[in-house]
């Protein structure tokens, strides 16, 4: 599977003491195509109340990186870790945007009480 990037030249604003320092640096940045229905979606569920709490999280994480396209500050603006957002934008970009909503399958073992049992 194709994966896009693109490289984005960012201009940082350093502090030390009272002078401002300005840095020019490039980042790879993941590209994160959503079409018209999947934004429409992913806004809908962002708005919900009555979806679970890890799919709004996650659909806000999209939509805000899909607007600014930052792990960063996307990560700031929802209080999560810059590592969390790339994790979910990259599962976005490998699975779509609608599955990298849901969580994924937990490893466990076959369970010892069948179906027939518990009946």
């Amino acid at each position: 599977m194709w994966v896009g990037f693109i490289w984005r030249f960012d201009l940082l604003y350093a502090v030390e003491g009272f002078a401002t320092k300005d840095l020019a640096i490039w980042r790879l940045a993941i590209e994160l195509s959503l079409g018209d229905s999947d934004v429409e979606k992913l806004r809908l569920i962002a708005r919900s109340r009555i979806e679970p709490a890890s799919r709004v999280e996650r659909a806000r994480i999209l939509l805000g990186y899909w607007e600014d396209s930052s792990f960063f500050a996307v990560g700031q603006a929802l209080g999560l870790h810059h590592q969390t957002v790339q994790r979910c934008v990259e599962r976005a970009v490998a699975e779509g945007p609608m599955a990298a909503l849901d969580d994924r399958p937990r490893p466990c073992r076959e369970p010892t009480i069948t179906l027939e049992a518990k009946a």
